[in-house]
C-alpha cells in the first residue's frame, strides 16, 4: 500500500522549484487550507502532477503574472459534472493551480485533457495517474481570463481520521450557520453545530476532547455568545473563541465581560475573512 502524502508539506517543499520554473516576474502565491491533509498518492507521482500543472501555467505567462496554488477540502457525492474521470463519492483535497495568462478557448481546453489519435498530449499523463488513484482533473479557462486547473486528490481515510479537528459553531440563524459550516468544511474541520449557548455547552461537555475552537454569534436567544464564552473560559481558559456579529466591532458594550483575547468578525464575511480570523486565533499564544 502506498503511504499517504501530506499535500501541504509537499507544496511547501516544492515552492523553490516552482519559483524557478516560472518567469522571474511571476508572483507565486500559496493559499493553504487551515487543516492539512494526507492524500492517497505517492509523493513522487504527486510532485510530477503538480509540476506538470505549473509548467502549463508558466507557458501561459511567458512574461510573468500571478501563479496561485490553493488547497481546500471537498466532499463528493458522486454526481458532480465536469471532472475527468468522474469523481466517486468520498473526500478529496482539491488543489487549484491558477494562472493569469491568456487562457484557452473551449477546443484548446478539451484538447489539453483528451488524447488525440491515441497519443498523450497536454495533461493526459496527469490524467493517467489520477485514474490509477481514483482522482480527477478539471480545467476552467477562457480567453484573456487565465486558467484554473483543479486537481482532485483522494484523502487517505485512516490518516484523515487521526488528524480530524472539530470546530463548535454556535449560531441561531440557520442560513448563516449553513454558510459558515461550508466554509469550515472547506478548511478541513469537522463541524458541530448549536443554535444557542446552552446547547453549545452541552455539546462541548460531550465532545471537549475533540473541539479545537469555538465560533459563536454574540446575540442569541436563551444564552448569547458573551455568556457562553465566560462559561467556556472557566472550564478551559485557553479555548480559542471567535465571535461573529452583524454589529460593528466598536459597538458599545458588545463584548463587555469577555476576557482577552476578544476577536470579532463582522457579518457578512467572505471565506478569506474567516480564514484569516481563524489563523490569527489559532496562532495566538496561549
Amino acid at each position: 500500500m502506498t503511504p499517504p502524502t501530506n499535500l501541504h508539506a509537499l507544496l511547501r517543499a516544492a515552492l523553490p522549484e516552482i519559483r524557478q520554473r516560472v518567469a522571474e516576474a511571476t508572483v507565486v502565491r500559496c493559499e493553504l487550507a487551515l487543516v492539512e491533509g494526507e492524500v492517497a498518492v505517492s509523493a513522487s507521482d504527486l510532485h510530477s502532477a503538480v509540476m506538470a500543472l505549473v509548467a502549463n501555467a508558466a507557458s501561459a505567462m511567458p512574461g510573468g503574472g500571478t501563479l496561485t496554488l490553493r488547497t481546500e477540502h471537498v466532499e463528493a457525492a458522486g454526481a458532480e459534472l465536469g471532472p475527468v474521470p468522474p469523481l466517486t463519492p468520498g473526500r478529496y483535497m482539491r488543489l487549484t493551480v491558477q494562472d493569469t495568462g491568456e487562457g484557452m478557448d473551449e477546443s484548446a481546453r478539451v484538447e489539453a485533457i483528451a488524447p488525440a489519435d491515441g497519443v498523450s498530449r497536454g495533461l493526459t499523463s496527469v490524467l493517467e495517474l489520477l485514474r490509477r488513484v481514483n482522482g480527477a482533473l478539471w480545467l476552467d479557462s477562457a480567453l484573456t481570463h487565465g486558467t484554473r486547473a483543479f486537481l482532485y486528490l483522494p484523502v487517505d481515510s485512516e490518516a484523515a481520521s487521526r488528524r480530524r479537528e472539530t470546530v463548535l459553531l454556535v449560531e441561531d440563524e440557520t442560513a448563516v450557520r449553513s454558510v459558515v459550516r461550508r466554509m469550515l468544511l472547506g478548511q478541513g474541520y469537522a463541524v458541530r453545530e448549536a443554535r444557542d449557548g446552552e446547547a453549545a455547552l452541552r455539546m462541548w461537555h460531550a465532545e471537549r476532547a475533540h473541539i479545537r475552537a469555538v465560533i459563536t454569534d454574540v446575540v442569541m436567544p436563551v444564552m448569547g455568545g458573551r455568556d457562553l464564552a465566560r462559561e467556556l473560559r472557566l472550564l478551559d481558559r485557553d479555548l480559542p473563541v471567535l465571535f461573529i456579529s452583524a454589529y460593528a466591532g466598536d459597538e458599545p458594550g458588545l463584548l463587555d465581560g469577555v476576557d482577552e483575547p476578544r476577536r470579532l468578525l463582522t457579518k457578512p464575511f467572505a471565506n478569506e475573512g474567516l480564514l484569516q480570523a481563524l489563523r490569527g486565533l489559532l496562532a495566538a499564544p496561549e
